[in-house]
């Protein structure tokens, strides 16, 4: 037996930050996230032994084991591996993973993995698991089992799909809204976000980990600005559920100024450069995607300033990346 499952990354329209336990168990938190259609494959194959193999292309890494008790950490694949462990799968495996875009690029791509690999086993054992069942638990093995410093925007985007308004209760739990936007408001919101890449991925974890300690620590700076970005994520949803995509415009721009109070790394002198150029030809407004620090450079810009966006950008060396929204999210697409 084959199974084939995929899941999506995402791009982060407000709140991203307030998502992080630190921040929401204490003040609550918010984002507005849309899934893209670039997605995290695996395939997963039955074998008649007893062994396990894991190959990831993007890390270009391959770990075989002769049995399930075998599975160890320290190898680089440490999210399937945990998996396999939850679930206590006892059967010879060869799971194949795959993503469209590079890791470390600011994208969710973790949590995509994570969510994929437990849809795969969910539709392996016949577990039934719904969206936000696999959500939470992705988010649970990456922040307590693999003690990676996350939030939790990643995995309920992946496994929902779609453009949505997500809310970080205090007491631990998540509600997940999806925005009601008009179909003109859709389609203009698709083609005016333009997603464009560094070049260079990044470690998120020190500048994650520095933010989290400074919420901890109550640093006024960090705090006072995760409330503003906060409220942005409340002024997005208005924004794109009025049609009113010039401001949206607007307050990508004034996140992405309040972010940067957030941790050092976060920006850098080239990053700065390249917003400076882009607004200058006709971004109104952006974004690194993630915590930062590299990866890709979310704009917004409209339609009649496309062309000269474009060239001043690829003059500095970027790539653009054509996406479209994501509906589904988490998905098993044979088998």
């Amino acid at each position: 037996m084959t199974l084939i499952s995929r899941s999506p990354v995402r791009i982060s329209f407000g709140g991203g930050g307030t998502d992080l336990a630190s921040y929401y168990e204490k003040y609550g938190g918010v984002v507005v996230s849309a899934s893209i259609n670039k997605y995290i494959y695996t395939i997963l194959e039955m074998r008649l032994d007893d062994r396990i193999q894991i190959i990831s292309s993007d890390l270009q890494l391959n770990h075989t084991v002769s049995d399930a008790y075998h599975l160890k950490y320290g190898e680089g694949l440490d999210i399937p591996v945990a998996v396999l462990k939850h679930f206590n799968v006892q059967r010879g495996l060869n799971i194949f993973m795959a993503s469209e875009i590079p890791p470390g690029t600011g994208l969710g791509s973790s949590g995509a993995v994570t969510v994929n690999m437990i849809n795969t086993i969910n539709q392996l054992e016949r577990l039934k698991m719904g969206k936000k069942e696999m959500a939470e638990l992705a988010y649970k093995i990456e922040f307590h089992d693999l003690g990676m410093p996350i939030g939790k925007q990643d995995e309920y985007a992946s496994a929902f799909g779609g453009i949505n308004f997500i809310k970080f209760n205090r007491n631990g739990t998540t509600e997940v809204e999806p925005l009601k936007i008009p179909r003109e408001v859709r389609v203009r919101l698709e083609t005016d976000v333009m997603l464009f890449f560094t070049g260079r991925t990044r470690e998120s974890s020190k500048i994650l980990r520095s933010q989290d300690k400074s919420t901890r620590d109550k640093s006024s700076t960090v705090v006072d600005s995760l409330h503003a970005i906060k409220q942005v994520a409340f002024d997005v949803k208005k924004a794109i559920e009025s049609g009113d995509l010039v401001e949206f415009g607007r307050l990508l721009d004034h996140s992405w100024q309040t972010k940067k109070n957030l941790a050092q790394g976060i920006t850098n002198p080239r990053i700065d450069k390249l917003m400076g150029i882009a607004k200058k030809n006709g971004a109104l407004g952006g974004k690194l995607t993630g915590a930062g620090g590299g990866g890709y450079m979310m704009l917004f810009c409209e339609k009649a300033n496309q062309k000269r966006l474009i060239k001043s950008m690829v003059a500095e060396g970027l790539s653009p990346l054509d996406f479209h929204f994501d509906k589904k999210g988490a998905s098993i697409i044979n088998g």
